[in-house]
């Protein structure tokens, strides 16, 4: 009699020998198939400036189904949504062996400094990848949660273009609230879920206006009530423009 162990082993190898036995007929089912014509035999890329050729080759996996019998479009479908440029995908099958994918992808929407690398993202908050920001004129954020918040601040930012164009960068303090780096070294720091109403105090206010241009100042309008604005130095204003004051 086999014992507990020597039972195990068999059963193990009888499922072994059976899952390879399903293998085997599998490629033998294939290989008739690709022999009377079946298999797939064409692949048209369409849609696509970012994604490489390769990566929607890759999420096809044509080569483990060379068949339209073994390939399943759902699972390659799903596979090439979940590139990082890919918005949506569509895959059509044109007789007799041919598929036509057709890719629509993401556009940018800012520049998200992060760990010291630079992201392109999209206006949900998707990383589509590192990327230089030469030749990208986008608007550009910084910070934890920076990517995921940034469509609300841009949102905010619409209503008041004077100030949406003196913004050279928007960091997430705390991954909470926003402060605005201007381009003449100004500093506009807004509370958290008050973006609305501390541009609009900026905006409305002849003397906070000043920040915009000229003199570097800081502009805090967090606390409701209470605005305060004191001049920066040069030495201030540099340090700020050149690396953030991330606190």
């Amino acid at each position: 009699m086999l014992g507990t162990a020597g039972a195990a082993g068999t059963l193990l190898s009888g499922a072994l020998e059976t899952e390879g036995l399903k293998t085997l007929a599998a490629e033998k089912a294939q290989e008739a198939l690709l022999g009377l014509g079946f298999g797939i035999d064409q692949v048209s890329l369409s849609g696509h400036r970012f994604t490489s050729d390769r990566d929607v080759f890759q999420a096809l996996d044509l080569q483990h189904a060379r068949t339209f019998a073994a390939f399943d479009a759902v699972a390659a479908l799903r596979r090439i949504e979940n590139l990082p440029w890919v918005e949506t995908a569509q895959i059509t099958r044109l007789y007799p062996g041919g598929l036509n994918v057709e890719v629509r992808e993401r556009r940018p929407a800012a520049l998200w400094d992060y760990k010291g690398k630079t992201y392109l993202i999209d206006d949900t908050g998707r990383a589509l990848g590192a990327s230089a920001a030469n030749g990208w004129q986008l608007p550009r954020v910084a910070g934890d949660g920076a990517n995921s918040e940034a469509a609300m601040l841009f949102t905010a930012l619409s209503r008041h273009p004077d100030i949406a164009k003196a913004v050279m960068r928007s960091d997430r303090i705390g991954a909470r609230r926003w402060s605005l780096l201007l381009k003449n070294g100004s500093r506009l720091e807004l509370a958290a879920d008050r973006e609305v109403e501390g541009l609009e105090q900026i905006s409305s206010n002849p003397i906070l206006r000043r920040a915009l241009g000229g003199s570097a100042f800081a502009v805090d309008v967090r606390t409701p009530g209470r605005l305060t604005m004191r001049p920066l130095t040069l030495a201030q204003a540099g340090a700020q423009s050149s690396t953030g004051r991330l606190q």
